[in-house]
């Protein structure tokens, strides 16, 4: 059966804020860096198989009132999510809402979660919005999906434009916080990156750092906490990074596989780069919303230079070079630095048609697996099997925390070569 025909129903809402938004705040300014994101709409999804005995009983109505209600007040702390997009320069913060979806799957929920990454899968989204960068509708869209199993799974998909995996992260956290007490207190997030990092009026000499889209597969490997240590072992053993964390290890190992895999195809080994994404919170205050990040690299020439501790100290070294440029705190040195480390990668390699770059960002630590609307919580976090652009790798907590899931967006002949590489499958399990 093709995945589309397993929806029965699709019911559309519009979710306001639940107090209007001050005439103060009804324009959010964009910061250097969020003018140089794209709009790339991020998807989460959330499954929940069995609810709670206090919710198993409810009828769906009322599950969906529930998160509804609890979205409308999350929304007045998170309110640019609630806006609309003035060109590359602001959001008019005028409270027309998110789109929030409720649809029927008729299928059980483990159908999905045994093959996932696949079309079955991208059900539980809004259809056509994870990972793209052209919706006119609203800028964070909600779905509640029921399977005839009785579990549910609900998704959100943000814009990037506002704000990075972080602020995603936190304004889902603090939306089932609210939804299991509605008398909670969040800690009220900061809107004002743009007086750290001020906007740019000349958008044309802005490097560009979203690239273009291709046809690309995606694919999950598991890294279990045995595999994890015999990797971390190997680095200590012949290294001079002695504390390399899961991150540093896994983010290495890949890239190095993956050069591997593309070596064997090509007969020689193709000049490559790790781009790694680095949150700036801090030294920035934990609270401040929007992309707030940097990144850091390493550059691959020579295939003496693959050898996994070496890379892994590359790593590490390239990661406290960045770290000590933003270790004050003079925050309003910030945006020069960030304006010229992005110059500098610009110059180096993104214009640069003789690298393959390998793009790798973390939400390891980060509280998915804790996201609990009041009846319990996921016994999955998933992002869409359509991935944002080519060789991007998101690394992510197993559910019992003490392993990790890379999820892979890659050309369907390297993700094939890269699922039969037999060092690869020594330390990790492809999913099905």
């Amino acid at each position: 059966m093709c995945a589309s025909n397993l929806v029965s129903s699709v019911c559309k809402k519009i979710i306001k804020p639940y107090f209007p938004t001050p005439t103060s705040l009804r324009c959010h300014k964009f910061s250097y860096l969020d003018q140089m994101v794209g709009g790339i709409y991020v998807p989460f999804a959330f499954f929940y198989p069995k609810l709670s005995n206090t919710w198993s009983d409810k009828p769906s109505n009322v599950i969906s009132e529930h998160l509804e209600n609890s979205l409308s007040k999350v929304l007045s702390h998170y309110y640019p999510f609630a806006g609309k997009l003035n060109e590359n320069i602001s959001v008019d913060c005028n409270d027309r809402g998110v789109e929030f979806f409720t649809t029927k799957i008729d299928c059980p929920m483990a159908k999905i979660l045994k093959d996932p990454y696949s079309d079955k899968e991208d059900l539980v989204y809004p259809k056509g919005i994870p990972c793209t960068y052209s919706y006119e509708g609203s800028l964070a869209v909600v779905q509640l999906s029921y399977f005839n199993c009785g579990g549910i799974a609900v998704s959100a998909c943000l814009t990037h434009k506002v704000g990075d995996g972080y602020t995603i992260a936190n304004f889902i956290r603090d939306w089932a916080t609210i939804a299991r007490n509605p008398s909670s207190k969040i800690q009220s997030p900061q809107f004002n990156a743009a007086s750290i990092y001020p906007p740019t009026k000349d958008m044309v000499n802005l490097p560009e750092i979203v690239p273009k889209g291709e046809e690309c597969s995606s694919k999950s490997f598991a890294f279990s906490l045995s595999k994890l240590a015999a990797l971390k072992s190997m680095v200590i053993n012949n290294s001079v990074v002695q504390n390399p964390t899961a991150t540093e290890i896994v983010s290495a190992f890949i890239y190095q596989r993956a050069m591997a895999t593309k070596k064997k195809t090509s007969g020689s080994i193709c000049p490559s780069v790790l781009v790694q994404a680095m949150n700036l919170r801090p030294p920035l205050p934990k609270t401040l919303m929007g992309n707030i990040g940097s990144f850091f690299s390493v550059i691959t020439t020579e295939e003496k230079e693959m050898d996994l501790p070496r890379v892994v100290g590359k790593l590490r070294e390239a990661k406290q070079e960045v770290r000590k440029k933003y270790k004050h705190d003079k925050t309003d040195e910030f945006l020069p630095m960030t304006i010229e480390l992005f110059r500098e990668a610009n110059d180096s390699f993104f214009n640069n048609s003789c690298y393959d770059i390998y793009r790798f960002s973390s939400i390891n630590k980060f509280p998915f697996y804790d996201i609990d609307f009041g009846w319990g919580k996921p016994e999955k976090v998933s992002l869409a099997s359509n991935g944002p652009v080519k060789n991007m790798f998101v690394l992510i907590d197993n559910k019992s925390r003490d392993g990790m899931e890379v999820v892979s967006c890659m050309k369907e002949q390297d993700t094939s070569a890269l699922e039969r590489d037999e060092e690869l499958l020594k330390f990790t399990s492809p999913s099905n």
